[in-house]
């Protein structure tokens, strides 16, 4: 039995866990161990919270409110309301994302501080496997931790570009630009750039998406898809897909575009949304002994090669899910104390991408497969969407018909993001479609879609056509 946190000492033998980076993953396995009495220390060289707090999710997710906002003054006569002028107060909108996330940041230290979890401030270095100096300025500390979690997470690669984030930037830069740029070309057709390209629509900007692969976000559905692009296309974005950039330079001024289909254009700003890599060259991993390759290499209970050193998040070949981070420190720091060992099922994972509207997905693909059936309704459907005038959109259910169990959602609309854990808590516990489809959802709100989406497998909806979904093989 580990005894209470005792106070804590600056002996370098002094921390039963220490972790590296204080991001959602490295904040989540520092807390998870200070709660079951391990005296505790994290590490981090940057901003307290790492990217996904201080220029990731947190400051991109107030941007996306304020230009969903914005979007709704716009069509505030559908509501009966005349808005005589409305302006958009860029300084301003960038001090509340300030304030959003130094709030936050302040309640992730207290937080920290109040668990007995020591904050220790700069950049951690290998000497050997069980031996990590960290250094800030002109002073060094040597810790000597019985267990180690590596959370140092990844950051944007710029492709055969050079970043000088002021016009050709990754999203650190263009969340720091002072003015909201008119003209914005955004290269990659992911999450990153497709979640940025959506919101500085919204503001009025003139954005150009080019993608070099056939669709953007090729891993999703392709239905779900679909669903963007209307919306993209109607914000007047232009989207080309096949499409590379040829040649990129920048000026004071502008950023200067060449693209593969030989025509050319200026922008404000360029984003390089193409990708992230790990963040782990300046750890000394080799001095510790610790395999990585493109990133650090674990199994799968996130043990890397020294059996006393985990490693989650994004410093592996990660997925650039905060909350998928979170619970691999959590589940990292049961694996180093316990007997047994416990893996993660990606299946029961959500992927959230926050765009207008939002797609939200989990578990096996909703396309047509064998022995998967699929049930979709559209968002229309639905009282409340019709009440919110926010009708685009669908459901889908995949249900695997030799067991009747849900086993994958795909869902565009409003508050997909939130309405995806109606399905996450289904599969989690093993539950049937039918059971989906019994249960009482309130009326009318938006989580009757997921209920009705289920009901209309069997063609007990209240709000579809009496017609279930037939096998998808005999399709």
């Amino acid at each position: 039995m580990i005894s209470p946190n005792p106070p804590l000492s600056s002996s370098v033998d002094s921390h039963d866990l220490l972790v590296i980076g204080s991001g959602p993953g490295g904040c989540a396995a520092a807390l998870t161990a200070a709660r079951r009495g391990l005296r505790t220390a994290i590490v981090e060289r940057g901003a307290w919270g790492g990217v996904c707090l201080n220029v990731g999710c947190i400051p991109t997710k107030a941007l996306i409110s304020v230009a969903r906002f914005w979007r709704r003054i716009g069509q505030a006569e559908r509501f009966g309301i005349r808005v005589a002028e409305a302006k958009l107060d860029w300084p301003a909108v960038m001090a509340r994302n300030n304030r959003i996330v130094s709030g936050l940041r302040d309640g992730l230290t207290e937080l920290l501080r109040r668990e007995g979890v020591e904050r220790i401030e700069g950049a951690a270095l290998f000497k050997d496997a069980h031996t990590v100096q960290v250094t800030n300025g002109s002073t060094s500390r040597a810790l000597k931790p019985q267990r180690i979690v590596i959370a140092t997470g990844s950051r944007p690669v710029s492709g055969p570009w050079n970043l000088d984030e002021k016009r050709i930037v990754s999203y650190r830069g263009l969340l720091a630009m002072s003015e909201q740029p008119r003209s914005l070309l955004v290269i990659g057709g992911g999450v990153i750039g497709c979640e940025f390209a959506s919101l500085f629509s919204s503001f009025g900007t003139a954005v150009t998406l080019v993608e070099q692969q056939q669709s953007v976000l090729p891993a999703e559905d392709p239905e779900a898809v679909s669903w963007l692009l209307r919306r993209l296309e109607a914000s007047k974005v232009r989207v080309l897909t096949g499409t590379t950039v040829r040649s990129l330079a920048s000026s004071d001024k502008h950023a200067d575009a060449a693209f593969s289909d030989e025509t050319e254009a200026r922008f404000d700003a360029a984003l390089v949304a193409v990708g992230y890599e790990p963040a782990i060259d300046s750890l000394g991993l080799d001095a510790a002994g610790v395999v990585a390759d493109r990133g650090i290499r674990v199994d799968a209970f996130l043990r890397t090669s020294q059996p006393h050193i985990a490693a989650i998040g994004d410093c592996l070949q990660g997925r650039g899910l905060a909350h998928w981070a979170a619970a691999e420190g959590r589940l990292a720091v049961e694996n180093l104390l316990g007997a047994s060992q416990h893996a993660l099922d990606a299946a029961l994972v959500p992927r959230c991408i926050y765009t207008d509207p939002e797609i939200a997905s989990v578990g096996r693909a909703t396309v047509p497969a064998p022995g998967i059936r699929i049930s979709r309704l559209f968002m229309a459907a639905m009282g409340k969407s019709v009440c919110d005038d926010e009708t685009d959109g669908i459901v889908k259910l995949a249900v695997e018909e030799s067991t009747d169990r849900v086993v994958g959602a795909s869902i565009v609309g409003e508050q997909a993001s939130a309405l995806i854990h109606v399905v996450v808590l289904a599969m989690h516990h093993g539950l049937t479609a039918k059971q989906l489809a019994h249960t009482v959802t309130a009326h009318p709100s938006l989580a009757e879609a997921v209920t009705e989406t289920a009901a209309h497998m069997y063609g007990e909806s209240l709000v579809a056509a009496a017609r279930p979904a037939k096998p998808s093989a005999k399709r």
